[in-house]
């Protein structure tokens, strides 16, 4: 019986050292980002479209606005608002779009009124839940190869490019599923020329606004939106007031 019980106190301790990176960093309001360094390996800045131009945001649930929850606005219509006057914001999320995704849903299209594209994708070529889910992460190398195609895609229709990071997560064990993919971007940043623009420096300059993701550990809420879409819009236009 003791050899019994000290197994199965093995197996809990066992079980409880592979669940606790998997626990998020929970608030009543929300859920805290992970602290990570920021990935915005070039100083190629994106550059503020002119007066009146239009910023089109393709990617996933993030620029959706989904799961958000209670009042706010996603990231892309706080820009817009910040930017009023200068700028206009079309969005183009699908809740978990990968890259590949992206490019199927914009093959042979265009926007040709628009004066810069931020792509952001790769939070769901991450599978970012792991075992806790039936999700195979896409491998790295094929989320460069198609983000490099839309990237060469857009440019060849004229069009300005931006990369947006991945959000860091509100857990550790999600963050370190999305370190690989947000490496990737500051990769893709640097071998092509292209700004990028991480928000988890956003966040890293309005800490006091944590947390800034929902109960989920992955979605940003409110707080998180109004952040990442403030620092936006001094990235890209700090000259504006």
């Amino acid at each position: 019986m003791k050899i019994t019980a000290i197994g199965a106190v093995i197996v809990l301790l066992g079980v409880i050292v592979a669940l606790a990176p998997e626990i998020p960093h929970w608030r009543i309001s929300g859920t805290r980002s992970t602290p990570v360094e920021a990935i915005a390996g070039t100083d190629i800045a994106p550059g503020c479209p002119r007066q009146s131009a239009r910023v089109a945001i393709i990617g996933d649930s993030h620029v959706a606005g989904s799961r958000m929850g209670g009042a706010g606005a996603p990231f892309g219509a706080v820009l817009a608002k910040t930017l009023a006057g200068q700028v206009e914001v079309e969005r183009y999320g699908i809740g978990g779009a990968t890259a590949a995704d992206g490019a199927r849903r914009w093959q042979g299209r265009d926007l040709p009124e628009v004066g810069l594209v931020i792509l952001a994708f790769g939070t769901n070529d991450a599978a970012p839940r792991g075992w806790l889910r039936s999700k195979t992460p896409v491998p790295t190398s094929h989320f460069k190869a198609v983000m490099t195609q839309m990237i060469e895609g857009w440019r060849a229709k004229g069009h300005p490019v931006a990369l947006l990071a991945p959000p860091p997560g509100g857990s550790a064990a999600i963050t370190r599923r999305l370190a690989p993919y947000r490496i990737a971007v500051r990769e893709l940043g640097t071998s092509l020329g292209v700004a990028v623009l991480d928000p988890a420096e956003a966040f890293a300059a309005c800490s006091a606004a944590q947390p800034v993701l929902t109960h989920d550990a992955l979605h940003m809420n409110a707080a998180g939106h109004k952040c990442l879409g403030e620092w936006l819009a001094q990235r890209l236009c700090p000259q504006h007031r």
